[in-house]
């Protein structure tokens, strides 16, 4: 049971943060969180576009594996069911 649901819980944490990574770079709400680094070098890479598609990319890789996590819960359903 403790491995169901820590399985569940790390599927749940991937898909929802890589999500996140993947739509958020591209929301207005990226361009208004990032106005406090704008004075800095930082600022102007965080607000680049390759930059941004870098961050979705991230997102992606943390969706692949959220996928890879619900194939093992998959199969730890059917291995006990």
């Amino acid at each position: 049971m403790d491995l169901r649901i820590r399985t569940a819980f790390m599927l749940y944490a991937f898909a929802v943060f890589g999500l996140f990574l993947v739509v958020a770079p591209w929301t207005p709400i990226w361009n208004r969180a990032m106005l406090a680094l704008l004075p800095t070098s930082i600022g102007t890479w965080v607000m680049s576009g390759w930059a941004r598609g870098v961050i979705s990319g991230l997102g992606a890789l943390d969706l692949l594996v959220a996928l890879q996590v619900a194939r093992e819960f998959w199969g730890q359903m059917q291995s006990e069911g």
